[in-house]
């Protein structure tokens, strides 16, 4: 029989297991990709992923990095984070990029000079990116229980 106390100390084990998680994306240890959106993405809604640029392979597309973290900042401050494993957010993307419109997305050019392709996501969508694969997803094929 668990009592109280001891499903507290779970809770506690598991909370500090996500406090050294965090702290280890800061380390030199961790491999991790930071992307920030400054001010326009309050306007327009959307997050941006760039995977080329003068027609050459960038941004997501050539990052080593183990997670990627996108900022959402507006008037100087963080008001947004997302963590992604990398494998997850590369996979999402082809999947918009392969499939028109895909979670309300779309493919355009931007950058300096407009020589960059890039993967607009509506922010609303990013959640799919960790839930795309389970039975409550709207995107996925249900699953027989």
């Amino acid at each position: 029989m668990t009592t109280n106390h001891n499903k507290f100390d779970l809770d506690l084990q598991y909370g500090q297991e996500g406090e050294r998680w965090l702290a280890w994306l800061g380390t030199d240890q961790a491999k991790v990709e930071v992307k920030t959106e400054r001010d326009q993405w309050a306007t327009t809604g959307n997050a941006v992923f760039e995977f080329t640029s003068r027609g050459k392979p960038s941004g997501i597309a050539v990052t080593q990095a183990d997670y990627w973290v996108h900022n959402f900042h507006l008037n100087g401050r963080t008001m947004l984070t997302f963590v992604f494993p990398i494998q997850d957010l590369k996979d999402f993307l082809r999947t918009c990029y392969r499939t028109k419109g895909y979670a309300g997305s779309r493919i355009t050019n931007g950058g300096d000079d407009h020589t960059s392709e890039l993967v607009i996501v509506p922010i609303s969508s990013l959640h799919l990116i960790a839930t795309s694969s389970l039975p409550c997803n709207r995107l996925t094929k249900p699953t027989s229980t």
